[in-house]
C-alpha cells in the first residue's frame, strides 16, 4: 500500500503546473522596461496638461466676460501681452478703459515659458500697446473676431489656438488639428 501511495504522490508531483523562475523573471524584465519608457515620456505628458489647463482657463474667463457684459450691459475689453492678459471695462462717463482688478478678471500672468500671439482679422498685432484693448466684448454679446494662440516653451512647441468669429462661441484648435 505504501508503494502505491508513493507512486501516486510522485505522479502528482510531476503533473503540477505553474510558472518557472525563468518565466517569472522574464515577465518582470518586460514590465520594468515598459515602466521605464513611460517615465521617460512623462514630462511631455505633464507639459501638455499645463497648456491644456491654461487654455481651458483662458477660454472660461473670456466666456465669463462675455456673460458679464450681457448681464451688466457694460463693454469689456481684453488686452493680451506676450506673457499674460488683462481685462478692462469701458467707463462711459470718463470715456476711458478701466483695468478690472476683481477675480476672475484681474490680470493674469502665464506660467514660465508660455507665450501668446494675437491675430485680429488675419493680421498679427503687436502685444502690449497702450490704448483701447484689441479684443472687445460688447454688451450685445458680440466680440472682436480673433485668433489667440498660446504656445509652450518646450521643444517641439505645443500650440493651442482660440478662435472666435465674433458672434458664436469660442473654439480651441490644437496643433494636432492643423
Amino acid at each position: 500500500m505504501r508503494a502505491l501511495v508513493n507512486r501516486i504522490g510522485c505522479t502528482l508531483c510531476r503533473n503540477q503546473t505553474g510558472f518557472t523562475l525563468i518565466e517569472i523573471l522574464l515577465v518582470l524584465l518586460i514590465v520594468t522596461i515598459m515602466s521605464g519608457l513611460v517615465v521617460i515620456n512623462l514630462p511631455s505628458f505633464a507639459s501638455d496638461g499645463d497648456i491644456d489647463d491654461e487654455s481651458d482657463r483662458m477660454r472660461a474667463v473670456i466666456e465669463m466676460a462675455r456673460d458679464e457684459a450681457l448681464v451688466t450691459a457694460e463693454e469689456f475689453g481684453m488686452r493680451p501681452s506676450r506673457t499674460g492678459y488683462e481685462f478692462f471695462i469701458y467707463d462711459e462717463i470718463n470715456q476711458s478703459w478701466t483695468l478690472v482688478d476683481e477675480a476672475p478678471f484681474k490680470q493674469r500672468a502665464l506660467p514660465q515659458g508660455f507665450t501668446l500671439t494675437l491675430r485680429v482679422e488675419g493680421d498679427e498685432l503687436q502685444l502690449g500697446n497702450e490704448g483701447a484693448p484689441p479684443l472687445l466684448i460688447l454688451s450685445s454679446g458680440e466680440m472682436t473676431a480673433f485668433e489667440l494662440s498660446i504656445s509652450s516653451g518646450q521643444t517641439p512647441a505645443v500650440i493651442r489656438t482660440l478662435r472666435a468669429d465674433g458672434y458664436g462661441g469660442l473654439d480651441w484648435q490644437s496643433d494636432e488639428d492643423r
